[in-house]
């Protein structure tokens, strides 16, 4: 199975320019003939931070986001610590910023991580509804509110060039009753004055007929939320010059946006997307109850007391309602809805290089390879699946940070270096 999705891969990169218009004032395709090539590129490690026992800043409780600023510092979000950890360029600890609390510039249930381009440093948390802003230095500075009942921005958070923020998931409101029933899904943008407005309605997959309620013109509708498989993607990147490159298709198509939410180009690989058959259905069905039952899949299960004293309930009524909650949600997975193709493209990422890394969607089992191309729809090559893959965040000079575990399952942050700027240019 595995050969034969590799075969399928030795496709042409095209690139659709709006400088060549067809007769509707659409783009033409400019077909740039190419096969795969294998890049490895060569890369040295700098420094590992996160240990089983150490100072409490290094004893991370659970790493929710990880970015770089401009010089190459690494922060480090801790959303159990309640803190952002600070690391310098060559590994040394500087310090921590803020800390668990209901207080000023204290955090409640920090999501994601910013970093802006004049330093300043954002982070986005749930519990005080809105993104807490910082200095370089770790002194708070401002609380930007969000508003719960139109939709506060989720992870990850995305900072552009003018300081607004942009995010592809809304948390605490229905997409269709932000946009509309058939207007796809929302990628909001949020200023810091607090205003927000939709940048660009992705393309989405329409709801199983079977599943929806309610007049298909009410602006509204209600729709049940059954477990589907291979959902198409939306991921995204900023360039340099706020430019976004969006992926949302199941099809091998990403999108170049303008700064005001407008398609100016697309890039494709004419790659077609793997059937989904019976022997794909059944190994996804036991790659997510297998994730399940070791507590490291999508589908959590707990069984909280409701009522009554702690201890009122035995541990066996407690073991049976735990083994009742694991069979439902086995029983969701089982009757889980798939499409008939799975997605070409998993997620993209951009480099501090306006590369874009696009990482191709594996079968149950595999690891699927990633390819590197410019903005200008200039194929750079394809790293195997035995090699790198899109980091955590992305820095300058080279940098990536990878989340890990380590033998303890402690969560750690590698960083690297790519050995060589200039190795996935010419593909050593």
């Amino acid at each position: 199975m595995h050969s034969a999705h590799g075969r399928i891969c030795r496709v042409a990169l095209v690139a659709l320019s709006l400088a060549a218009a067809g007769p509707g004032g659409g783009p033409v395709a400019a077909q740039v003939a190419d096969t795969d090539r294998p890049i490895s590129p060569a890369v040295e490690t700098i420094f590992t931070v996160g240990v089983v026992e150490g100072a409490a800043w290094e004893m991370f409780g659970h790493i929710s986001d990880v970015t770089f600023d401009a010089d190459g510092t690494l922060f480090i979000l801790d959303d159990l610590a309640g803190h952002i950890v600070v690391i310098d360029s060559a590994g040394d600890f500087v310090r921590t910023i803020s800390r668990n609390g209901e207080g000023p510039g204290e955090l409640g249930q920090p999501i994601a991580l910013v970093v802006f381009r004049d330093g300043r440093i954002g982070v986005n948390d749930l519990a005080k509804r809105g993104l807490q802003l910082f200095s370089r230095d770790g002194d708070f500075l401002d609380a930007v509110p969000f508003s719960v009942a139109e939709g506060m921005p989720g992870s990850p958070t995305y900072a552009l060039p003018d300081h607004s923020l942009l995010s592809p998931e809304l948390i605490g409101v229905s997409v269709s009753t932000m946009i509309g029933a058939d207007e796809g899904r929302p990628i909001t943008r949020f200023r810091l004055d607090g205003t927000r407005k939709v940048f660009y309605a992705a393309w989405d997959d329409p709801p199983p007929a079977a599943l929806e309620s309610g007049a298909r013109e009410r602006v509204a509708r209600v729709v049940a939320s059954p477990m589907e498989a291979f959902r198409p993607p939306l991921s995204l990147g900023v360039l340099r010059d706020g430019r976004i490159a969006l992926v949302d298709s199941i099809g091998y198509r990403i999108k170049l946006l303008d700064s005001s939410g407008r398609v100016m180009d697309v890039l494709e690989r004419p790659l077609t997307p793997i059937g989904v058959t019976e022997q794909v259905r059944t190994a996804e069905r036991a790659r997510r109850i297998a994730a399940l039952r070791s507590q490291d899949g999508s589908v959590p299960v707990s069984v909280q007391q409701v009522g009554g004293r702690p201890g009122d309930v035995s541990p066996e009524a407690m073991r049976d309602a735990m083994r009742e909650a694991m069979r439902r949600a086995e029983d969701r997975i089982r009757a889980m809805i798939f499409p008939e193709e799975i997605p070409v493209i998993a997620s993209i990422a951009v480099d501090r290089s306006d590369r874009i890394w696009v990482q191709r969607t594996a079968l149950a089992g595999e690891t699927g390879p990633t390819d590197v191309l410019t903005a200008d729809g200039r194929y750079l090559g394809t790293i195997p699946s035995d090699g790198l893959r899109i980091p955590a965040a992305f820095g300058p000079d080279g940098l990536l940070a990878y989340v890990e575990r380590d033998d303890f399952d402690v969560q750690r942050v590698r960083v690297i270096r790519l050995a060589d700027g200039r190795l996935l240019e010419s593909g050593r």
